[in-house]
């Protein structure tokens, strides 16, 4: 592989049967942090893209350097193809490599190879997944808040734009395959901007504040799609029990039933490319993505479809990981890089770190950006938030002030409620946290936290 790297270092970008890589040819890159992606392309409009722009913003706003980070795209997720990535990339000079996407962790795909290939040389981040190395940071996603997020989002455009059927706000959700952590979770938290919003709509000022007109909160009911709850995890009219495209068509019927459910007004798959199925299988309804900024994924095809997508915060979380590793939180020729992540960050992104306490159970601790501490071999907890302006029907103002009336922290501590409760403590007997109390907990603790807390009838 060495000789093969040196006999092409003249080409720009290197295609071989394994991998694109960028070499260090005529277009000059920044080699000390390399992104390999999970067989995608960095410009997939999704999380290798995402991540990718956010190490050449770190290089060029933190570092100061007009440059872009290196990358490698592996042509599949094999074992072997992997770990030839993350050594190309090592003998690159690669001090810290990124990794957006779980298949970097999958058994019988990356397998957490990346931390071992550059042991006493470097760290790795992976998004999207636990750390299983000392040297590597794992960043989680909170989707929980970005499921509220969506959802209160949704709610309040609705309102505000007629999207509703016989004075009903029909919210609807399923799941691929059934996930306390990445998948219930979801939508858990956009059940719970339900309960929210009903425990809201009789306070003027919260109308107010979003434009939204009082008699239309008053005579318009706003609920979930589905009659009742999942009766187990493999519910068929909460889950599709898959993730792949084309298999979601029995859950999509019983969104339909009307003995089962309320059609949709506004419906969010939370299950891969499930979403295409949605989009196809029904014109009527709004659509809401998952993960990534989807309404710029999809493009023409789902025109006015998307109101905002249950964003997960891959550029914030990425930037700021980067200046906890040893090779930048330490780093001699950039002495200030904790300094100027701490002022350009700090009030963009919320995390928290998990904290294993004596007696066997956990909790969750407030993590300081400014603070001089390296994240390697710990797991950091990132907030949600959500897509707006661009090809999202969600615009740029609405979202900044759910923000800003529903804050990071306030979610943050419902959020923490829930993985320590339910998802880290007992599960309902259903075998899934999408369930009465779970909602009712997020949404109960959503609203102790506010900052302005609710007076009902009052200006």
């Amino acid at each position: 592989m060495k000789k093969l790297l040196l006999s092409l270092l003249s080409t720009t970008i290197i295609s071989t049967s394994l991998t694109t890589v960028v070499s260090c040819g005529t277009e000059k890159h920044f080699g000390e942090i390399y992104l390999v992606t999970d067989a995608g392309k960095i410009d997939d409009k999704s999380f290798n893209q995402s991540a990718y722009e956010a190490g050449t913003e770190f290089v060029k706003e933190i570092l100061g350097k007009d440059l872009k980070i290196g990358y490698i795209q592996p042509d599949s997720t094999a074992p072997k193809t992997m770990k030839r990535a993350y050594k190309t990339a090592k003998s690159n000079n690669a001090k810290t490599l990124l990794l957006p996407g779980f298949h970097h962790a999958m058994p019988g795909e990356g397998d957490h190879q990346a931390a071992k290939v550059m042991e006493n040389s470097g760290s790795t981040i992976i998004l999207d997944s636990n750390s299983a190395a000392n040297n590597e940071i794992g960043v989680v996603f909170r989707g929980d808040v970005s499921g509220f997020y969506a959802g209160m989002a949704s709610i309040i455009y609705s309102l505000n734009n007629g999207n509703y059927t016989n004075n009903t706000l029909s919210l609807g959700a399923f799941g691929g395959v059934s996930n306390p952590a990445s998948v219930d979770n979801f939508i858990v938290g956009y059940l719970a901007s339900i309960d929210v919003f009903n425990q809201l709509k009789t306070n003027d000022q919260f109308l107010e504040n979003f434009n939204i007109d009082k008699d239309i909160a008053t005579k318009v009911t706003v609920r979930k799609a589905q009659n009742g709850w999942p009766k187990s995890k493999d519910d068929t009219t909460w889950f599709s029990n898959s993730f792949l495209i084309g298999q979601s068509k029995l859950v999509l019927d019983n969104l339909k039933d009307t003995s089962k459910s309320v059609k949709p007004n506004v419906l969010m798959p939370v299950a891969g490319s499930q979403t295409s199925d949605a989009i196809s299988y029904d014109n009527s309804w709004k659509v809401i993505g998952v993960d990534t900024d989807q309404a710029e994924s999809y493009g023409k095809d789902a025109e006015n479809r998307f109101i905002t997508s249950a964003e997960k915060d891959l550029k914030n979380s990425t930037i700021v990981s980067l200046a906890h590793t040893p090779e930048w939180m330490d780093n001699k020729e950039y002495p200030d890089i904790l300094e100027k992540v701490g002022l350009k960050y700090s009030d963009k992104i919320q995390l928290t770190k998990e904290v294993k306490k004596e007696d066997g159970t956990s909790t969750f601790e407030d993590i300081d950006i400014k603070a001089k501490e390296s994240w390697t071999g710990m797991d950091v907890w990132v907030n949600g938030t959500m897509s707006s302006g661009g090809a999202n029907l969600l615009d740029d103002s609405l979202a900044n002030k759910i923000k800003e009336y529903f804050t990071p922290q306030a979610l943050t501590e419902a959020s923490k409620l829930l993985f320590s409760k339910y998802i880290n403590g007992v599960i309902p007997s259903s075998g899934t946290i999408i369930a009465v109390e779970p909602v009712a907990d997020y949404a109960k603790t959503v609203i102790d936290n506010l900052e302005t807390q609710p007076e009902s009838g009052k200006e």
